[in-house]
């Protein structure tokens, strides 16, 4: 008798010790899950794009920079785009590529751009490198936040609308071929106005980026915020002192609520970040800036003076 209960005793030890082991094995095989899962999800991925301008008659070097700026941006944005569509739908996010490529300009963040003058021939080519990275997790927080806000939405909307029909004039009159001193001076002048907007739009599409994922209220770090989009926004003015967005821009983020109505004039007219000084050079940061990444919004052209 006394032998048998010994033996139901040592049965159900190693039954419980069983149950243990299987316990811990998939709390194992849980946690090593939950760091796959969130490794895949909080990847960050780093893009090189390029882009190229052949100068032509009357074109400036500041010019020619620019327009392969534009050019290597863009390229950038769309390998982004691919990327982040494939994650959007592993996250059952309903994103068309269009919504991508308004939303996720002002979170890609340029670690490296190289400006160079190339000579092919009788001709110089401006050639513009970039190296960019994204992190899974910023560009989900934000595309989420930006969906949210119907003014920054609409607002963000109508700037690519009209970004996107400035880059397809400019295709068309870089590839009409002009006769005579004034009529190249007019194209040039036509070009530059263009990329000036362009530019400027990008600027005020970083401050709505800001404005909705930066904290307002009146600690140190809402207090940044807001200088950086002032900042952001005089910046955008400097490069286009007739843009409509601007101003728009201005009565909302500086004197206006952020959950105020949609403008509705607008579409029909063509992590916390630091108050730092927007890139000037061709290499970011430029001599005496930040160590701060800017992203593919931040990012203009501009010659040091000594150099033009």
């Amino acid at each position: 008798m006394k032998g048998g209960r010994t033996a139901r005793v040592e049965m159900v030890s190693l039954q419980q010790l069983r149950g243990r082991w299987v316990i811990c094995l998939c709390s194992i095989l849980l946690g090593v899950s939950l760091v796959l899962e969130t490794s895949v999800f909080a990847e960050i991925r780093t893009v090189r794009a390029s882009g190229e301008y052949r100068l032509r008659a009357r074109d400036t070097k500041e010019d020619a920079g620019r327009l392969a700026l534009e050019a290597a941006k863009r390229n950038a944005l769309e390998q982004v785009a691919t990327y982040v569509e494939s994650v959007t739908v592993a996250r059952g996010m309903d994103l068309t590529r269009d919504d991508i490529r308004t939303y996720t300009a002002g979170v890609v963040l340029v670690q490296d751009q190289r400006v160079s003058f190339l000579v092919e021939g009788d001709s110089i080519i401006a050639k513009v490198d970039l190296v960019a990275q994204i992190e899974t997790e910023d560009v989900v927080r934000a595309i989420a936040a930006l969906r949210e806000n119907e003014e920054a939405r609409t607002q963000l909307a109508a700037l690519k609308q009209e970004t996107e029909r400035l880059r397809q004039e400019l295709e068309r009159v870089n590839r009409v071929q002009t006769n005579g001193m004034a009529e190249q001076g007019e194209s040039s002048m036509r070009r530059r106005e263009m990329v000036y907007r362009v530019q400027s739009n990008a600027l005020v599409a970083q401050a709505w980026t800001d404005w909705v994922l930066s904290p307002s209220d009146q600690s140190l770090d809402g207090l940044r915020s807001r200088a950086n989009l002032v900042r952001l926004l005089e910046a955008a003015r400097a490069i286009d002192p007739q843009s409509p967005h601007v101003l728009h821009a201005e009565k909302m983020m500086v004197g206006g609520e952020r959950n105020a109505a949609p403008n509705p004039s607008s579409s029909s007219e063509p992590s916390v970040r630091r108050a730092v000084p927007l890139p000037r050079y061709e290499l970011v940061p430029g001599p005496g800036a930040s160590d701060k990444l800017h992203t593919l919004n931040e990012l203009i052209y501009q010659v040091p003076p000594m150099s033009r």
